[in-house]
């Protein structure tokens, strides 16, 4: 009932029949379908674009995701191979220290057992040469007192020390056999004193025994078992030199061979705890990587879900709006006659009161907004007054079309205020992640430039060094030269002075001992200066000493010198060949990162000039959306109360409307 008397006031407000009511029902029907169909169609193409916008995000994140997973991976290989690298190293310098190791301990078991055998040979040399000393003194005393003949206490010891020497292995073949002759001569002459023999007999048999041939072999097996001593000593010497600098080579292969495998195993280290790191980076962009394409995956079935479900809305509304067509255009062709004959009612009543309190609503409801819209609408429905049967319709007309024109303005503002939301938002969004990632490249761009200056301060040190190492070697190949230059003439002069020195000797001695045993003549002649002679060859002995010890000693002090010299040349090529390794590190990782830092200064400018057009865009937001007069939210309020102004003089029209159309058809019932 309530219903029917709607549709019966509004059909007499507007003055015009139920069926004229139902076209103009459809026709404002069809009209808010459309007006739905357009805002869906709004809503739609922004959610379209959200789509787009959010899939190539998702795309861009799953590329990034791409090749930080690419770069990792390749990481991973690298410090794997690093590693399998590394560790095939550590194992060759654990085998090499090993054998090091070995050598140096059979060298110094090899040396030992040669200095022992070196203690035993000089041990028995040295009681050889105090032997052939002490036969000598007993002979020279023997011949210092003029006697032709030696008497049998000394026989008895010169026999017991020549039998010594025939029993050691310093004598030769012929000087044993001369020492044999001398021996059996002894014993001859101790017998023939046993016998009494006449001293003249005794004469004649020491002269054949040949004291002087003794006295010379003697003086040869002192000589060579001398030699013996000194070769003995100096092949020791050599030895025990060439032994110190295979130690001195051996331990300074080994240090620099464990300061490498210890820097190695500290590599290693580090490269597995890279590995592990790079390896968990890795597992994260993959699960990223994973939740990014699972987002893409539902987020393409959401929006294709929505453009179907959309295809079926529109469909849908099409069909809606052929059929109310359709309804509307039957009604019109085919109730026309009807319509007139059941509805031609005489309006009963004057509408000037009620358009006039319609028109004091409309007024006021402007003044209280300050909207003059309102309050032309006010003054167009004043001037409606008398303007016919139609009356209460022009004025709910013009209500409406104000309605509309505030619904659609609210609309309008709804969409604009829900689009600076989005883009304020998101530019802001955009913004912070562009000013982040601007102080990340910032932030390692002065980690780059600090490990270049860093690289350059050690690239310039080290180069210093280089060049300072190069000029000690350089000054030590001149002093080494020089310095044996002056050891091969030194040396020279030395042999020299010894081999005249012995010559000179040789010569005085061959001359004075052949007069030694000679009797002294009865008549005055010359005689050999035997005493004199015999100062000269201790002074000339003397000298021979001395030259042999300045030539030994510049022997020594050369040696030492080369050792030193070699010591220190390997010391310099291992510290140059560890400096120019360092060098060239220094220098690549210098390279590296000046590259990086180009590509971050690159990076840098990219994302400012982002940043620059990010925050160029929002200025303009900020200015379309931040520099209103009035909030959104106030601007609402103020809609929404003129929305419920207009509704409340509608539903003033309506309610006189109704009682004008009942008290109408009460009179046509009574009629």
């Amino acid at each position: 009932m309530r219903v029917l008397l709607a549709v019966f006031a509004a059909v007499a407000a507007e003055g015009s029949s139920p069926v004229a009511k139902v076209v103009q029902l459809l026709s404002s029907l069809s009209a808010k379908v459309t007006a739905e169909g357009e805002r869906e169609q709004q809503q739609y193409e922004k959610y379209v674009q959200w789509c787009e916008d959010n899939a190539k995000e998702k795309q861009h994140e799953l590329k990034n995701s791409a090749d930080t997973k690419e770069n990792l991976e390749a990481r991973v290989a690298k410090l794997q191979a690093s590693i399998s690298t590394t560790e095939s190293h550590i194992e060759e310098l654990s085998s090499s220290i090993s054998r090091n190791e070995q050598d140096l301990q059979k060298a110094t078991a090899v040396r030992n057992a040669e200095h022992k055998e070196f203690q035993s040979r000089d041990k028995e040399l040295v009681d050889t040469i105090d032997t052939l000393q002490r036969a000598l003194q007993e002979i020279k005393k023997q011949m210092a007192t003029g006697l032709t003949q030696i008497d049998s206490a000394s026989a008895s010891y010169l026999v017991s020390t020549v039998t010594v020497l025939l029993d050691g292995a310093t004598v030769s073949g012929a000087d044993a056999a001369k020492i044999q002759e001398f021996l059996q001569s002894k014993q001859a002459a101790a017998a023939a004193a046993d016998e009494d023999t006449p001293p003249a007999l005794m004469q004649q048999q020491t002269q054949n025994n040949g004291i002087q041939g003794i006295l010379q072999t003697f003086d040869d097996l002192l000589s060579k078992a001398e030699e013996q001593r000194a070769d003995t000593r100096k092949a020791e010497t050599e030895a025990q030199f060439n032994f110190e600098m295979l130690k001195q080579s051996l331990t300074d292969e080994l240090k620099t061979e464990n300061k490498e495998l210890s820097n190695a195993r500290q590599s290693l280290a580090g490269y597995r705890e890279a590995l592990s790191s790079t390896d968990g980076d890795l597992t994260v962009t993959n699960e990223d990587a994973d939740a990014d394409q699972s987002t893409l995956r539902q987020l393409q079935q959401d929006c294709m879900q929505t453009a179907s479900d959309h295809e079926l809305s529109v469909r849908g509304r099409q069909e809606e709006l052929k059929a109310l067509a359709d309804a509307k255009q039957v009604i019109q062709d085919m109730t026309g006659g009807a319509s007139k004959k059941a509805y031609g009612l005489v309006q009963m009543r004057s509408k000037d009161d009620v358009v006039d309190r319609v028109t004091n609503m409309l007024r006021k409801l402007g003044h209280t907004h300050g909207d003059t819209s309102l309050a032309l609408l006010a003054s167009e429905v004043a001037t409606t007054s008398g303007s016919g049967d139609d009356v209460f319709a022009k004025v709910k007309g013009l209500i409406r079309d104000m309605m509309s024109r505030i619904l659609d303005k609210q609309r309008a503002d709804a969409d604009e205020h829900e689009w600076c939301e989005v883009n304020t938002k998101k530019t802001v969004k955009s913004k912070e992640e562009h000013e982040a990632e601007i102080d990340k490249l910032t932030s390692r761009a002065d980690r780059a430039t600090s490990a270049i200056e860093k690289a350059a301060g050690a690239i310039a040190s080290l180069q210093q060094e280089l060049a300072s190492l190069a000029k000690m070697q350089s000054d030590m190949d001149a002093n080494r030269v020089a310095e044996h230059a002056d050891f091969a003439e030194a040396q020279q002069d030395y042999e020299q002075g010894i081999a005249g020195v012995q010559a000179a000797i040789k010569v005085l001695k061959d001359y004075y001992a052949k007069g030694s045993f000679v009797q002294q003549p009865a008549v005055g002649t010359h005689s050999a200066s035997g005493g004199a002679a015999t100062g000269v060859i201790g002074l000339l002995e003397v000298c021979e000493s001395d030259f042999s010890k300045l030539l030994a000693e510049a022997e020594a002090d050369e040696k030492e010198a080369e050792s030193v010299y070699k010591r220190q040349t390997k010391e310099n090529k291992l510290a140059k060949a560890e400096k120019e390794t360092s060098l060239k590190y220094n220098i690549k990782a210098k390279s590296r990162a000046e590259k990086s830092l180009a590509e971050l200064k690159d990076d840098t400018d990219v994302e400012q000039s982002e940043l620059d057009a990010t925050l160029e865009y929002l200025t303009k937001v900020n200015k379309r959306c931040v520099a209103k007069p009035e909030t959104y939210a106030d601007r609402k309020g103020k809609r929404d109360a003129e929305i419920a102004g207009l509704k409340n003089a509608l539903q003033v029209l309506n309610e006189e409307t109704a009682g004008s159309f009942l008290a109408i058809r009460t009179t046509a019932a009574r009629k």
